[in-house]
């Protein structure tokens, strides 16, 4: 997109992006060169919309249309501008700081991967193999278990360290719990904890977790489904690339990034750091040269 775009940009446009994770400012100025010098960027968090496509290229079915919304600016002094175009087309609409927390803001890559590693790993039974499938494809949220909410607040608590660290080294970087952003913020929500509300929501209802079911009726993970294809290479291991660069350990991170890895047969972790073959099919800073918190503070090159 941003190649088919790149002849017909004029210094001073705004681009904007949603949701705002996936490094899209460190791509952007891979994909524009010195022309981003002359733009403003933009990171809408979360998604307008929760929807499923009904028939692709046609129809999608809209499940709601949220109204409370944080963004990330480049530059920073375009905060302003952006802050009333979004709060204009969208709703209420606050800063959340640097770019980068945007990018590292705890959505999808929070909730999907470890939603799944608890299925396939339920507590107390036998773990999901190949010769010992799941025997139903569950509800995504409604049928969500302690276990997969407690997963997730473990790897959001472990990024919440990576953002503690970023912002003692000096960088204004903001990342919330996702109870607190989503349950609390953007939906205004009265559940008491993450479980309750992602088993309540009307967002999140009727989903299904991504799973294919074999002829002899056992069901398997789909590892060419967005909530791995997507939320491994452009959220997990983001997470974990900043993470590296500001010494924090992410056991349980590490932990659902290797089984994830394996099943889409890949490698982005090794011995716990993010130095595998296919770190150069992320999006984590490391596949753009970044190596230390200046290169995170500018942007990359």
């Amino acid at each position: 997109v941003l190649e088919e775009l790149k002849p017909h940009l004029q210094p001073g446009t705004y681009i904007g992006v949603t949701p705002g994770q996936g490094g899209f400012d460190w791509l952007a100025k891979e994909v524009l060169g010195d022309l981003a010098k002359d733009l403003v960027f933009f990171a809408l968090m979360p998604m307008p919309f929760n929807c499923r496509i009904t028939e692709f290229g046609k129809h999608v079915a809209v499940q709601v249309f949220k109204s409370n919304y944080r963004i990330g600016t480049l530059p920073p002094s375009a905060e302003p501008q952006v802050l009333s175009i979004c709060t204009q087309l969208f709703g209420k609409t606050e800063s959340c700081g640097h770019f980068l927390s945007t990018t590292l803001y705890p959505i999808n890559a929070i909730i999907h991967p470890q939603r799944l590693y608890a299925l396939c790993h339920p507590a107390g039974r036998e773990p999901y193999s190949a010769s010992a499938p799941l025997e139903s494809n569950p509800f995504f949220y409604e049928d969500i278990d302690d276990q997969s909410a407690d997963l997730m607040n473990k790897v959001n608590a472990e990024l919440i360290d990576v953002a503690a660290r970023l912002k003692a080294a000096g960088m204004p970087v903001d990342v919330p719990h996702i109870f607190d952003f989503l349950a609390k913020f953007v939906y205004q929500d009265e559940s008491p904890d993450l479980k309750t509300f992602f088993a309540t929501c009307s967002a999140y209802k009727g989903f299904r977790c991504p799973l294919k079911q074999a002829e002899d009726g056992g069901w398997h993970p789909d590892f060419h489904n967005r909530y791995f294809t997507e939320d491994i290479p452009f959220g997990l291991c983001i997470y974990k690339g900043v993470a590296d660069i500001v010494g924090a350990e992410t056991p349980v991170m590490d932990m659902v990034l290797a089984w994830a890895q394996e099943g889409m047969g890949k490698e982005y972790i090794v011995d716990g750091r993010l130095t595998g073959k296919d770190v150069g099919e992320t999006a984590a800073p490391q596949r753009w040269g970044i190596t230390d918190v200046q290169g995170l503070s500018r942007g990359g090159a």
